[in-house]
C-alpha cells in the first residue's frame, strides 16, 4: 500500500508539471485569440485526472525526479503500534505533536519552552499502525510552519486557557488545564500553579501566532522570537531517533464532568 501510495503522488506530481511547461490546445487557442483581437478572451476548464495522457518528452523529463520522490518519501522513520487520531480536547496524536514541538523548540532555542501549543486541524491526517515514513509526515503536515516563540504573563495564559476551553481544546504540552464549560481551571505549568506576575515561553507554529485559529491572546504577546525552523522537518527528525512511538493519554487537556 505504501509502494502505491507514493507512485501515485509521483504521478500526480508528473501531470501538474506536464499541465504547467506544455500548455494544452485549448488554452493555446485562447491566447492566439486574445492577441488578434484585442477584445475577447475564451477559456474553458481541463479536468486533471487520469485520463489526461502524460507527454513522453514531459515524462521523460520528471522521471529522474519521480525516482528521487519516491526514494525520499518512502524512507522509514519509525513505527506506531496503532492508529492515532486526531481531535479534541485531547488525542494520542495530539500530544505526541505538542511534545515533540516543544522539544525541539529547546533544542532550537537553547532555553527551556514551557508550554508547547498547536492546533489540530493543522493535523491533516490520523498517524496509521505500522511503518511512519518522511511521506507519512508530508501528509500530516503539509504546510510551511515554522516555530515561533512567544512570551506571556501568567494572567495572559489564563486567558489562552479561556480562549481553549470555549473552542474545545488543542493539542498542548507543559501545560495541564480543565475545562470546565467555557473557562479553563486547576491550570498548571511544570507541575506547578500558574503564578500570575511570572512570564512564561511559550512555542506555537507561525499560522497561530500570526493571526490564525482561535487564541486571539496569542497576536499579543509581550515578546517574539521567530525561529528558523520548519515544523515539519524537525518532527521528520526526532522520529528519525525514536524505535517506536509510544502513544500517551494523560488527561492533560480534561473536561469537567
Amino acid at each position: 500500500m505504501k509502494c502505491c501510495r507514493m507512485k501515485t503522488k509521483a504521478n500526480w506530481l508528473s501531470t501538474v508539471v506536464a499541465l504547467l511547461l506544455l500548455p494544452g490546445p485549448a488554452w493555446t487557442q485562447a491566447t492566439e485569440q486574445a492577441d488578434s483581437t484585442r477584445s475577447a478572451f475564451d477559456s474553458r476548464y481541463i479536468r486533471v485526472d487520469h485520463q489526461i495522457t502524460p507527454d513522453p518528452t514531459v515524462a521523460d523529463f520528471v522521471a529522474p525526479y519521480q525516482q528521487d520522490l519516491v526514494r525520499v518519501m518512502s524512507d522509514r522513520l519509525t513505527t506506531a503500534p496503532e492508529v492515532m487520531e486526531v481531535g479534541q480536547p485531547e488525542t494520542s496524536l495530539g500530544n505526541l505533536a505538542a511534545d515533540i514541538l516543544r522539544e525541539e523548540a529547546e533544542k532550537a532555542h537553547g532555553a527551556p519552552v514551557d508550554i508547547a501549543l498547536m492546533n489540530h486541524r493543522g493535523l491533516r491526517i490520523p498517524l496509521p499502525e505500522g511503518d511512519i515514513t518522511v511521506g507519512t509526515i508530508f501528509e500530516l503536515m503539509p504546510f510551511e510552519n515554522y516555530m515561533s516563540l512567544l512570551k506571556f504573563t501568567g494572567e495572559q495564559l489564563q486567558s489562552i486557557a479561556d480562549e481553549l476551553a470555549i473552542y474545545g481544546g488543542e493539542p498542548i504540552s507543559g501545560m495541564r488545564m480543565v475545562i470546565d464549560g467555557n473557562k479553563g481551571r486547576d491550570i498548571t505549568v511544570g507541575g506547578e500553579p500558574v503564578d500570575p506576575e511570572r512570564t512564561y515561553w511559550l512555542v506555537t507554529n507561525e499560522w497561530m501566532a500570526n493571526g490564525g485559529g482561535e487564541v486571539p491572546t496569542l497576536w499579543s504577546p509581550l515578546e517574539r522570537i521567530d525561529l528558523p525552523v520548519l515544523i515539519r522537518d524537525a518532527f521528520i527528525e526526532h522520529l528519525r531517533e525514536v524505535d517506536q512511538i509510544e502513544p500517551v493519554l494523560d488527561g492533560r487537556m480534561a473536561i469537567k464532568e
